[in-house]
């Protein structure tokens, strides 16, 4: 899935190759510029978050000329207990898509348009002055740090924010069955808020 690691010129350099940083490595082909994109996993990344694309989502990756298996949603539904408040999109459905068919859709589509994959990590970004930036082995003329909420090149660059860390908790688990509605269920309880 990813070349090896070598000394590569281009002109934006992606580093991180989940959803996010793909879009932005088609985006860039799209536009004519010389992609590179680092990253360290292979394969399609799974977690805990990213399970469904909303209305200007699914237009937004449909433009890139990506459309991904999924199951049409028309809106949200919040539940707690006999409470229920329904919302239904105005601007035309969703769709709910597998983090993982979403992220081989992408790149499948980056790889299709000529971007580059290269393994590795980015530990040091080094001015190259007015070439730009060195990460990775790669020299380019612009840097993406698509790197995740824990972006190490946002910290490497000094562009971290301090901030209040609160808990998070992300639980995933897959089951096999029809979807039951077209909306998208979020259920609250007791127990799944901070008190």
């Amino acid at each position: 899935m990813t070349e090896a690691r070598t000394d590569v010129r281009s002109d934006v350099l992606v580093v991180g190759g989940g959803p996010v940083g793909l879009a932005c490595a088609i985006e860039a082909r799209l536009a004519g510029l010389e992609v590179a994109v680092v990253e360290p996993r292979t394969g399609p990344i799974d977690k805990a978050c990213g399970e469904g694309l909303m209305p200007g989502a699914l237009r937004a990756v449909q433009r890139l000329g990506v459309d991904p298996d999924g199951h049409a949603i028309a809106g949200i539904s919040y539940r707690q207990g006999e409470r229920v408040a329904d919302h239904r999109f105005r601007a035309g459905p969703g769709r709910g898509v597998r983090r993982t068919t979403l992220h081989t859709a992408l790149h499948a589509r980056a790889r299709e348009l000529g971007a580059r994959f290269v393994a590795g990590k980015v530990d040091a970004v080094t001015d190259a002055g007015a070439d730009g930036v060195t990460a990775a082995g790669v020299r380019a003329r612009w840097l993406l740090a698509c790197d995740g909420l824990h972006s190490t090149v946002r910290q490497l660059v000094g562009l971290e924010v301090a901030s209040r860390r609160e808990a998070r908790f992300g639980l995933r688990r897959h089951y096999r069955l029809a979807p039951w509605s077209d909306l998208v269920e979020v259920h609250w309880g007791r127990t799944s808020r901070r008190t």
